[in-house]
């Protein structure tokens, strides 16, 4: 037993001799690609290698030394990089003025950022992944704060497309703010016509009023949506409001989810499982014909039992099965808000672990930041190519309608 003891002690020992050496290797490799690379920069700016001359009618453009020494950091730690240096104005695209590190620790940075909330420590967290050598200071995390505030007003104030078949709303409340007011983020996603998911709104708004979200939809006109096919949401009143003054035409399909939720909340627990299974039949029907039969046979299982249920189911059967006049190919996601909830979901795990985040606007610009990260997961849409078909099919309908009533 204790001869195995030894083994298993010299083994660490060994292990955790080789395992800086690993980490210095990788290091070093990164570094040599880095400084390999710029220089390949420079001699295709330069147009000539190291050593030759300037060929007959060629600009002359010489070098000047290197740039001061600086640590960038990557995801295995950071290194030291000299980018060379021309007499003439030339500034690297790889390794930019003033970078500092990779886009892939930009984009790690806020869930450190929120992690070290949580721990009480954010350069604890940030040496433990990229060692201490790593060039972070307090000055530099508000430094890092402001670009964060910067890329968040750029972003929200782009062009947006003219059309969306299909558009997400939720409110999510992070952390933040005074303990007696909860903080409301307002989320709007859009369907664009090469069938891509893309956050179009990221605002505070209070409570989800009418008037935040009639202001969210009014800033949506101002960047460019002029038309949006079918609105997903919950039951907020304010957005519905909002969008019959704002987007009068738009079609309305309430989170089914989030009314199957409604509906259990006015039986008895032991009853659950029962009223659910009807309810999953009513959300996975095949056609307007099935889903009719269901509700009426749900409306004669339980009207009497459980009146409050049923008419919380009816009093919206209008909008709940609006997602039926669309693509079948489309029906798994425009039926709820699932989409909002999906990318808020590793959010809102992140914030409930922080400490709650003083500033408003903080957490605001924090949000924003884990969030565009996660758009870039987003998948198309199944049967993208129906998108420009079904929006063409959706605009000559709406047409034919308004001038029917006119």
């Amino acid at each position: 037993m204790k001869k195995y003891e030894k083994q298993m002690t010299d083994a660490k020992q060994i292990t955790g001799r080789i395992q800086p050496t690993l980490d210095q290797l990788v290091l070093e490799g990164a570094r040599r690609l880095i400084q390999q690379a710029l220089h390949e920069e420079i001699q295709t700016f330069l147009g000539r290698n190291y050593y030759e001359h300037h060929e007959p009618g060629q600009q002359k453009r010489y070098r000047n030394g290197y740039g001061r020494q600086r640590r960038i950091v990557v995801g295995s730690g950071s290194i030291p990089v000299q980018v060379p240096r021309l007499r003439e104005p030339f500034e690297s695209q790889i390794v930019r003025r003033y970078q500092r590190m990779s886009e892939q620790m930009q984009q790690l940075l806020p869930q450190l950022y929120l992690h070290g909330l949580a721990t009480g420590d954010f350069r604890q967290c940030f040496d433990a992944y990229v060692g201490s050598e790593a060039p972070l200071s307090p000055t530099s995390i508000v430094r890092l704060k402001q670009t964060w505030q910067k890329e968040y007003e750029a972003w929200s104030k782009r062009s947006l497309e003219e059309d969306y078949l299909y558009v997400w709303a939720d409110g999510v409340y992070p952390k933040a703010g005074p303990k007696s007011d909860s903080m409301a983020v307002l989320v709007v996603v859009g369907l664009n016509r090469h069938g891509e998911k893309e956050i179009l709104s990221l605002v505070e708004g209070y409570r989800e009023s009418a008037d935040s979200w009639r202001d969210v939809l009014r800033d949506l006109r101002r960047r460019g949506v002029k038309w949006i096919g079918l609105m997903i949401a919950d039951g907020s009143l304010g957005l519905w409001n909002a969008l019959r003054d704002v987007y009068p035409h738009t079609k309305r399909q309430r989170c089914f989810l989030h009314k199957m939720r409604n509906v259990l909340d006015k039986v008895p627990a032991s009853k659950h499982d029962e009223v659910l299974q009807a309810l999953r039949g009513m959300y996975y029907a095949g056609s307007p014909e099935e889903a009719r039969r269901l509700v009426s046979l749900f409306r004669a299982s339980y009207g009497k039992l459980y009146p409050k249920a049923v008419a919380s189911l009816e009093d919206v059967l209008d909008e709940l099965f609006t997602y039926m006049q669309f693509p079948k190919q489309h029906w798994p996601s425009i039926k709820s808000t699932n989409v909002i909830e999906s990318i808020f979901a590793s959010v809102k795990l992140r914030t409930n672990a922080a400490k709650r985040i003083p500033s408003r606007e903080s957490a605001l610009y924090l949000v924003f930041k884990l969030v565009i990260t996660q758009q870039q997961r987003f998948r198309k849409i199944n049967a993208y190519k129906l998108v420009n078909e079904t929006i063409y099919q959706q605009k000559q309908n709406s047409t034919l309608k308004i001038r029917h009533v006119a």
